[in-house]
């Protein structure tokens, strides 16, 4: 698809009242079969065949020795309160976008969308329905939504911010949908009705990494599907004036996101915790700037293993300090695990010089 290729029909949703409900299936939708197509899924077809070694186990699900050690790993790890002396009272959060439709079904938008780009989804980790986009509906090959199980996992983020007091008064986004997703989700289940996200460009990831630059969804679709967004919030810097970076550098890169970040700080005085949903790679371009390493000499191998060190919903907490550093606190929330999954980020890489 070419970047500026014409509009095709969108009947992904009408501009009725159906429209209005964001990404959530509606009951009806739900107990209807024919919600589904019945498409073989590529991903699960591969799941099958590689097999997971923890489905094919059977008898105890655990042995007294592999007990004992995992008793010892909670006594040493259990969440601790956020460290407060000599603390400023202003907190970061970051938290990387939720599990993407692309990557676990990298053929979804040529199986799941029709001649006429209706959509249907074959998998039940896919979502029953998806924004409406004004432009063409083949944008979400380069800007994908979330699965039904980030969906999940975004809500258990933001109920676990919320039990654990440390909800956000203040949420930044990326402009990708995965992340405005993760926020929408998130802000579900947080006290604070009224919290919206500002979508900020300038902390979108590598842009090289990009053969076709997304065409994010546009603000006027975004409020169609009743998604929390702050309008009045003026981006550091512009979608235009992203777009003209295209063949920015890693170490660019890393400084745009690092300089979006500071500026942003820079504007809020306000003690409390401050939410930035973002990209793998974002995070670790302010991880880095938060642990005064340095972020201009990042070899290529380690910018291609963002995803993996920091996993879906990775959650990281940041304390500002009297003398205006920034003080990791790691156990400040429960990590989510199932199956060979965690969202805990890697200390090890985390930590690198």
């Amino acid at each position: 698809m070419k970047e500026n290729s014409a509009p095709k029909s969108n009947p992904t949703s009408s501009k009725g009242p159906a429209s209005t409900t964001s990404d959530d299936a509606t009951m009806s939708a739900m107990l209807s079969v024919s919600g589904y197509s019945m498409m073989s899924s590529m991903a699960g077809n591969q799941c099958i065949a590689e097999s997971n070694d923890l489905l094919n186990q059977s008898g105890p699900g655990i042995s007294k020795e592999a007990e004992n050690v995992i008793v010892k790993k909670i006594e040493e790890s259990k969440p601790q309160p956020m460290e407060s002396e000599n603390g400023t009272g202003r907190r970061v959060i970051l938290l990387r976008n939720a599990e993407r439709m692309d990557r676990i079904f990298p053929e979804w938008v040529d199986m799941a969308f029709n001649e006429q780009g209706k959509y249907r989804p074959y998998d039940l980790n896919q979502p029953l329905q998806i924004p409406f986009r004004s432009g063409d509906y083949l944008d979400y090959r380069y800007d994908s939504p979330i699965t039904e199980l980030g969906n999940i996992m975004s809500m258990m983020v933001g109920r676990t911010l919320k039990l654990g007091k440390q909800q956000p008064y203040k949420i930044f986004v990326s402009p990708s949908l995965r992340c405005i997703q993760t926020g929408q989700c998130l802000l579900k289940c947080l006290s604070n009705k009224n919290l919206k996200m500002c979508i900020e460009p300038a902390l979108f990831e590598w842009l090289s990494w990009y053969e076709t630059l997304p065409n994010w969804l546009p603000e006027s679709d975004l409020l169609s599907a009743q998604y929390k967004i702050d309008v009045t919030y003026k981006p550091i810097l512009s979608i235009s004036e992203i777009r003209q970076r295209r063949n920015e550098t890693s170490v660019e890169c890393y400084q745009r996101c690092i300089n979006a970040f500071k500026t942003i700080m820079d504007t809020q005085s306000e003690n409390g915790n401050i939410l930035f949903i973002v990209h793998s790679l974002t995070m670790d371009a302010i991880t880095r700037y938060l642990n005064k390493a340095d972020e201009t000499n990042i070899p290529q191998n380690e910018i291609n293993s963002m995803g993996g060190n920091y996993p879906y919903c990775s959650v990281l907490f940041y304390e500002e300090l009297d003398d205006k550093s920034w003080r990791l606190s790691p156990t400040v929330l429960p990590s989510i695990t199932f199956m060979k999954f965690t969202n805990a980020v890697n200390s090890n890489f985390l930590n690198r010089k």
